[in-house]
């Protein structure tokens, strides 16, 4: 039986560390090394990883200085032994058949990748709630994934609910400082491999803490993604040029995202604005090209190309902001 590793990247999460844990060790697939990376807590986080050593001997906890999620995962990589790898944040939860099922995906398929779907999750006291399982699975080739990766939620940039090969780290790890550093990753994983499968099983339970960086008020490092999308263009040009024109779309589709949650926050830079509107308007000719991208996606694009102070104006309202808060928490 293979070893999978199981990394945790731990910062400040004494309140939800120990659930994750438990739901880690109680994993029905018993052949685990667990990784918990404790990134420079300043609460008892440290704490509990300590003492839950002794619970579980599988578990192994490194202390570091804090130097971001990123930085953890990496270390975790460095000392990863397992034939598979898996990510797992600190205040999230996994249902206890998920390493088994993205197991039997890759093994079933001799795939490099295996994916289940996230279940986000706003009420934590609702974390542990189980779901299906779903017994089939979508097996697509390199070519076909990167171009999921880009043109629906199927694959996703996540690195939370996928099972790797941990060959496929040799040469590749997260980049340090950025916000967007699964974004950054994933692609580059795919290359690497030869077939990734889908399952539509919901096993990963992601909380959406509304203080998390993500989900609080905008931070200006959410345009990480912008120089993100640049180096990935550049990439996706010269090897798939068969996406480029997805890419471009999805950069459009992202800076609508991103327009969105700066009006929600009220946020106040016009110049933010305008940079998130620029993208509308570099690509206004490949959104009516995308045949893969939404009608009404296409449609809203127009409109804000037509109207492109709008969502400035808008941030200033309370009520527009209150109302886009709700829509998201209804996704």
């Amino acid at each position: 039986m293979p070893i999978v590793s199981v990394i945790v990247p731990v910062y400040n999460v004494e309140n939800y560390l120990e659930k994750c844990l438990e739901s880690i060790s109680n994993q029905l697939y018993k052949k685990i090394e667990i990784l918990v990376i404790d990134d420079g807590s300043t609460d008892s986080s440290g704490y509990i990883a300590d003492s839950y050593k002794q619970k579980d001997d599988r578990v192994t906890v490194l202390h570091q200085l804090n130097g971001g999620l990123s930085s953890a995962r990496n270390s975790g990589l460095d000392i990863a032994t397992g034939n598979y790898v898996c990510f797992i944040d600190s205040d999230d939860w996994i249902e206890p058949d998920f390493i088994t099922l993205l197991l039997q995906g890759i093994e079933k398929y001799n795939a490099d990748i295996a994916v289940v779907k996230l279940k986000k999750i706003s009420d934590y006291q609702k974390i542990e709630e189980t779901t299906e399982t779903v017994t089939s699975w979508e097996v697509l080739s390199r070519n076909e994934a990167m171009k999921n990766l880009f043109t629906n939620n199927k694959v996703g940039y996540s690195a939370n609910n996928k099972l790797f090969k941990r060959s496929l780290f040799s040469t590749i790890r997260f980049p340090k400082g950025l916000l967007m550093e699964d974004k950054a990753t994933t692609y580059r994983l795919i290359n690497e491999s030869s077939v990734v499968v889908v399952n539509d099983s919901k096993k990963y339970h992601y909380y959406q803490s509304p203080n998390s960086i993500l989900r609080g008020n905008f931070n200006p490092k959410k345009f990480d993604s912008f120089n993100i999308h640049e180096e990935i263009i550049e990439f996706i040009d010269m090897y798939y040029p068969e996406v480029s024109l997805n890419i471009r779309t999805r950069f459009v589709y992202e800076s609508i995202r991103l327009m969105m949650s700066m009006i929600e926050n009220n946020h106040e830079e016009k110049y933010d604005f305008d940079r998130a509107m620029n993208i509308l308007s570099i690509y206004k000719d490949e959104i009516d090209k995308d045949e893969d991208f939404s009608k009404k996606l296409k449609q809203l694009s127009h409109f804000l190309l037509k109207h492109p102070n709008l969502p400035y104006r808008l941030s200033g309202n309370k009520v527009t902001a209150a109302l886009l808060s709700k829509i998201e928490t209804m996704r």
